[in-house]
Parts: C-alpha cells; sequence; structure tokens
C-alpha cells in the first residue's frame, strides 16, 4: 500500500517540475467547439411571433413566454417572448426545431456562471441577438395601430353594407307578396 503512495507521488512530482500543461486555461483561451455545438439559445426578436410552440415542446417546461418590449409588435401582437431556464434545460433542441419562423438558435456561448438560482434564468434581453431599437418600435406600434383602424372601417363597412343587403331584399319580397 505505501508503495503505491509513492509510486503516486513519484507521477507528481515528474509532472509538477515540467513545463507541462495539465489543465486547459479555460477563462483565457477557449477551446475549439464542434460545428454542432449546443450552447446557450439565441433569439431573434425581430422575427418571433409569440407563438409559444417552443415552451409547449419543452420537456423540462424550462421556456415560459415573457413581455419584452423590443420585438416587432406587427408579428408578435401579445409581445411575449422565451424566457429559458438553463439550470432545468438539458439542450436537446426541441424548441428550436419546433420553431415555425426559425427565430431561436442554439448559440456557441457555453458559459454559464451565477452566484444564485436566478442567475440562470435568462430572459428575452439576455438571449436576444438581434432587437428592434425603441423608435423602431414605436414606428411599428404606429403602423399596428394605422392597420387595427383600417381593418376596423373595413369590418364597419362591410357590416354597413351587409345591413343594407338584407332590408332591400326585404321591401322586394313584401312589394312581391303584396301584389299577388
Amino acid at each position: 500500500m505505501v508503495l503505491n503512495i509513492l509510486k503516486g507521488y513519484k507521477m507528481t512530482f515528474k509532472t509538477a517540475f515540467k513545463d507541462v500543461e495539465v489543465t486547459r486555461t479555460f477563462p483565457e483561451f477557449m477551446m475549439e467547439l464542434p460545428a454542432n455545438e449546443r450552447g446557450i439559445h439565441e433569439l431573434d426578436a425581430t422575427v418571433c411571433i409569440g407563438c409559444g410552440s417552443c415552451a409547449r415542446i419543452c420537456p423540462n417546461n424550462c421556456i415560459e413566454m415573457v413581455p419584452f418590449k423590443y420585438g416587432n409588435p406587427l408579428k408578435n401582437k401579445k409581445m411575449v417572448f422565451p424566457s429559458i431556464d438553463f439550470g432545468r434545460c438539458m439542450f436537446c433542441g426541441l424548441c428550436v426545431d419546433e420553431c415555425p419562423v426559425s427565430c431561436l438558435k442554439m448559440g456557441k456561448n457555453v458559459v454559464m456562471a451565477g452566484w444564485l438560482r436566478d442567475d440562470l434564468i435568462l430572459g428575452p434581453d439576455k438571449i436576444s441577438v438581434k432587437r428592434h431599437t425603441p423608435q423602431e418600435v414605436a414606428a411599428l406600434e404606429e403602423e399596428a395601430r394605422r392597420l387595427a383602424a383600417e381593418k376596423k372601417k373595413a369590418a364597419a363597412a362591410k357590416a354597413k353594407a351587409g345591413d343594407k343587403k338584407p332590408a332591400g331584399a326585404k321591401k322586394k319580397k313584401e312589394e312581391a307578396g303584396g301584389e299577388s
């Protein structure tokens, strides 16, 4: 037994005083990642439609849809975007595959650290790689209001035209019935 311990010390002393890299120098140098690496998710908030299919497909229920003000109000009426709990995420990629507009992708960033459990929950403000500026959002909201007003006007005009036709048809029927 003592002989095994001495063998271990012998190996330690051989490598301790040589210029041999035993561990990777992680914070300073990042190792080369493979092409299909699944890192922290990346969100394109300008494309996201807020459908929530990523949250529904997630097997660990680690995706929650939360409000975010820098998206596109023309595409995402509710202005809700995914927030991901990376403490529970198993990086399976189902959410990425399920996204109908491909706004959610797996990135190359694999560094996640924090002092608290809540530090591993990243909202759309942290994972979005593309987002609109406040000025662009204001312009898009104005455009959405204008389109909604036009749609409401068209619906009112259609309803008004629809009310006139049956009334005219009713009068014709009464006139035809009264002549008999």
